[in-house]
């Protein structure tokens, strides 16, 4: 891990991805991030979500990803007694992460104004579906609803001819925002660092979803109105573009190009095999290629047919202009880039065994993030963190028998 966060403790008292992917990221960059989660039900939800496993696996990957590298606490915060040693552990935290819905931060007593009135300096972030003003707010959010349909993404890839909407390839929001939140948590900690004040910090599913989509927004926006009864529309011009669009390889594979700079067209074409392309006067100019767009994504279909993706691979590496394979996860996972880069790191349990999975977003000091732990059993950490705290052992067993604490399996 990085040591950019290092000597920051952080409490989470959150469930799925979003706001834990914060925490997540915060403990990669050298944070202490202790995870408090409930006592009843084996815990964070996600982590007993069984269609999210396949046969055989050990580790939940969807946990995996939001918690890894933290430190875990099953501790019963419906009980005065809880909910006091998790204040304590709050008075010695630099920040406190949650995504339980208004009406459980009430009832436990960790709204902001509960948390910020007993330590000033604290810096509470907070995630939500939609954003804590309007008819929503009270509303929970999960990704695919809340960050995916409701922000125009679902919309803008409906097929025109009325199919289904595609699924979202994984957890866009959550993942999204759990970075974006984790950076505006470090954004407040600096001013922190210069004045001395704390911060609230919000987030929301929402919000990351149409932040996404903010260029289409934007663009909307700055179009003329529609007409009165006119239904909304679907801008596709870019896929109409022939040399940014996918195509298929002979062995049923795809290959990405993206060639926007139309000056790059004449290597391309070359590397091909298809010099004939930069003399037709149809293809000639960017204006022209628009123009005859079905005559040549007629002939770069067939000429990309001709060939494997790694054939293409192999012809387009060093080329002038943006392509890219269509790679599945696992062939991710041994992509010499991927790895050389530091783009897919390893990650190490407490038993030696490990996986791989890819690095948060950002890199310091030029260097490689190093050595990562796999995220925490239930409760395991309940007696280290109850020390830390004052606790005797004597007290620790208590409140394991008045079920304050839950002890961990195995």
């Amino acid at each position: 891990m990085y040591d950019v966060m290092q000597g920051v403790r952080v409490v989470e008292v959150a469930e799925h991805t979003f706001a834990p992917a914060a925490g997540m990221i915060l403990a990669d960059w050298g944070a202490d991030v202790i995870k408090v989660e409930r006592s009843q039900g084996g815990g964070d939800p996600s982590r007993n979500l069984r269609q999210l496993a396949q046969p055989g696996q050990k580790r939940n990957g969807f946990f995996e990803v939001a918690n890894r590298g933290k430190r875990a606490i099953a501790l019963d915060l419906t009980q005065a007694e809880g909910r006091e040693q998790l204040y304590k552990l709050i008075d010695k935290a630099d920040v406190f992460i949650t995504n339980l819905r208004g009406d459980a931060r009430a009832k436990l007593g960790i709204e902001a104004a509960d948390l910020m009135k007993r330590k000033p300096t604290l810096i509470y972030a907070r995630a939500t579906g939609y954003g804590m003003r309007g008819p929503l707010a009270g509303e929970g959010g999960f990704d695919f609803p809340s960050s995916w349909c409701r922000s125009g993404s679902a919309f803008t890839q409906t097929p025109e001819d009325g199919g289904r909407p595609p699924r979202q390839p994984g957890s866009v929001g959550d993942l999204n925002g759990g970075a974006t939140l984790c950076g505006a948590i470090a954004a407040a900690l600096f001013r922190r660092e210069r004045t001395g004040k704390g911060c609230v910090v919000d987030h929301s599913l929402y919000g990351i979803g149409a932040y996404i989509m903010t260029q289409s927004i934007a663009s909307v926006s700055l179009a003329p109105p529609p007409a009165p009864g006119e239904a909304p529309k679907t801008k596709r011009a870019v896929v109409n573009n022939p040399i940014n669009r996918l195509y298929k390889t002979s062995d049923g594979r795809w290959i990405s190009i993206s060639f926007l700079m139309d000056k790059w067209f004449p290597e391309l074409a070359r590397r091909i095999g298809r010099e004939d392309m930069i003399t037709d006067p149809r293809f000639a100019t960017e204006q022209a290629k628009y123009e005859n767009s079905e005559a040549l994504i007629a002939q770069l279909d067939a000429v990309f047919a001709q060939k494997t993706m790694r054939d293409w691979m192999g012809i387009l590496k060093g080329i002038d202009g943006v392509w890219a394979p269509l790679l599945s996860p696992l062939e991710v996972l041994t992509d010499e880039q991927a790895l050389e880069a530091g783009i897919v790191t390893k990650v190490t349990d407490d038993d030696g065994d490990s996986y791989y999975a890819a690095c948060s977003p950002g890199m310091f000091d030029e260097r490689p993030i190093g050595d990562l732990k796999a995220s925490p059993n239930y409760g395991q950490h309940n007696d280290e963190v109850m020390r830390e705290l004052g606790l005797t052992d004597e007290q620790i067993k208590a409140m394991y028998d008045r079920r304050v604490l839950v002890q961990p399996k195995g």
